[in-house]
């Protein structure tokens, strides 16, 4: 009776082995349907570019900036009226959903009422948000 035991667990362990390794070789055959979902976001920075034109185009007298974000290029559009910021508008296609993009929402009206880049930035969005204050700056600095 011991002996058919032993031959029975050694038979499952066999058998979860074999079945753990099916499933990782598995795992590989599902990457690529995910690829084509991050091809998806790509393509709405190409519907972006146009905003941000209208954007930095609609106030005048509006200053630009860029900088690197963490999802690529973050502009942002500062109205100044003499050396007060009036208004802040940040716009970064490719920021990361419900991440970079809260501190594409929030830091411009922070930034507007502190009249400074020197606000906290939107925690869990540290590369946006410092994307955001050097983009202010870089369009300060270009008037």
């Amino acid at each position: 009776m011991k002996k058919i035991s032993l031959l029975l667990a050694l038979a499952l362990m066999t058998f979860s082995v074999a079945a753990c390794s099916s499933k990782e070789a598995a795992a590989p055959a599902a990457e690529p349907a995910e690829k084509p979902a991050a091809v998806e976001p790509a393509e709405k920075p190409a519907e972006e570019p146009a905003k941000e034109t209208e954007e930095t185009a609609a106030p005048e007298g509006a200053l630009t900036g860029t900088a690197k974000g963490f999802g690529g290029d973050v502009t942002v559009t500062v109205v100044v009226d003499g050396d007060d910021i009036v208004s802040v508008e940040a716009v970064g296609a490719s920021e990361t959903q419900g991440v970079g993009s809260n501190a594409i929402d929030q830091l411009p009206a922070k930034i507007a009422e502190a009249d400074s880049t020197e606000v906290d930035g939107v925690s869990g969005a540290t590369v946006t948000s410092n994307a955001i204050k050097e983009a202010v700056n870089a369009a300060l600095a270009s008037k």
